[in-house]
């Protein structure tokens, strides 16, 4: 509770727009930082809570007290500084009264780290401490919602501000922030989307619809079909399509390359009104749109190599996830988790001019814009991005990081 009362503190009275808990680096052999505040794009601020010291020897000498504190700070300077933090700073909040041993050696230490590194870590006494949470404590009662915390939760149910605190989610965004400028970039975008290593593009991509068109690629049509059939059956020597039909297309799922993704629909993008007329005989003459919809999955939370857990989890709390699921996801003794929590899909949609309206997916779905969606004879297309409600925060941040890195890309070459 005292972690979740410094949370209410830094989000409500600081001014923290993003709160982290329990921030525990790669190669930091302490105890994980218990907090920290992120204000804009350059100031954040760390609390440990003394409380976690009290894990060290007693015997331990203050000497050596003073260089694991000082290796300590200047590990989580040098942290937050890759981050882009310009001004970072450390606190140490003290609930009660402090070891003899920490209280000695704190000073020094502080010494050091601005000496040596310009960075400030300063020590929160009790007093101050105690002034801080009824500061937060009045801030939860007028803020009047729940943040995702036990304490603010506690505060609102014993104040009779709320029978039943309402959650503070931000609503989903609509759009990616990235302009396609037409149908023909599309296979650009999704092989320098799929291809990113923030994708687990190395196990392959599902996509059920392309078992459809293989069917329609084998009946006697016009030349143009044997290249998509070229696309659909490469690499597959080991695949048995007659396994996989006799079982319904349950007991095994073929998996597709990224090279085949990218074939197939830069094939579609540039036979759209050929494919659109074969898929609506291939529905017995009922006007159908195209939907395909590419499988994939993100890395396990405790396995990405680029966000830390602790920011993900943040960004799923974000957008009304359940924070003690990406927790549990966040660590490793969660060695198999469930991949439904993972699994997004990449959908483009092809619609002739007297098609009804697709479907609604029965996924959150953000849309990737094109600027002209027209095709010849009529045809439209659309692009859009699913994923699962409980980790959107997850998916999110990973989009927008994508298209981040693609947009030079994806505007330079109209098509594949």
């Amino acid at each position: 509770m005292k972690q979740h009362a410094v949370a209410t503190y830094l989000k409500l009275v600081a001014g923290c727009e993003r709160v982290l808990y329990d921030a525990e680096w790669w190669g930091m052999k302490e105890p994980p930082v218990d907090l920290i505040g992120v204000k804009g794009e350059a100031t954040a601020v760390t609390v440990d809570i003394a409380d976690k010291f009290a894990a060290y020897p007693r015997s331990m000498k203050p000497s050596t007290w003073k260089r694991k504190l000082i290796r300590r700070y200047a590990f989580i300077h040098e942290r937050l500084s890759s981050w882009g933090i310009k001004r970072p700073r450390s606190e140490i909040w003290f609930f009660g009264a402090p070891t003899e041993s920490l209280e000695v050696v704190l000073p020094s230490v502080a010494q050091v780290l601005w000496r040596e590194h310009q960075y400030l870590l300063e020590v929160v006494p009790t007093a101050e401490v105690q002034r801080r949470i009824a500061q937060a404590t009045e801030a939860a009662k007028a803020y009047g919602k729940d943040i995702g915390n036990p304490f603010v939760q506690a505060i609102l149910l014993a104040s009779g501000v709320l029978a039943t605190p309402e959650r503070d989610a931000e609503p989903l965004p609509t759009q990616l922030p990235l302009e396609l400028p037409d149908p023909y970039a599309i296979p650009n975008f999704a092989k320098s989307f799929l291809g990113k290593d923030y994708i687990v593009h190395w196990l392959g991509f599902d996509a059920p619809v392309f078992s459809a068109l293989r069917e329609l690629a084998k009946r006697p049509r016009s030349s143009a079909w044997r290249e998509l059939s070229q696309w659909l059956d490469l690499g597959f020597d080991s695949f048995s399509w007659e396994e996989w039909e006799e079982s319904g297309g349950f007991e095994t799922t073929p998996k597709y390359t990224l090279e085949q993704v990218v074939g197939v629909l830069n094939w579609l993008v540039h036979n759209a009104a050929r494919t659109l007329e074969a898929w609506r005989e291939y529905w017995h003459q009922h006007y159908q749109p195209l939907v395909v919809e590419i499988g994939f999955l993100l890395p396990f939370i405790a396995k990405n190599p680029h966000f830390p857990p602790e920011v993900v989890e943040e960004e799923i709390v974000r957008y009304g996830g359940d924070r003690d699921l990406a927790r549990v996801h966040s660590g490793f003794q969660n060695p198999k988790p469930d991949k439904h929590f993972y699994r997004g899909y990449l959908r483009v949609v092809f619609q002739g001019p007297y098609d009804p309206a697709p479907p609604q997916p029965k996924l959150p779905a953000i849309e990737v814009p094109i600027r002209n969606p027209f095709l010849p004879r009529g045809t439209t297309v659309s692009v859009s991005l699913l994923f699962p409600r409980e980790f959107a925060g997850y998916f999110l941040l990973t989009f927008n990081t994508i298209a981040q890195t693609i947009r030079p890309l994806v505007e330079r070459f109209r098509e594949f």
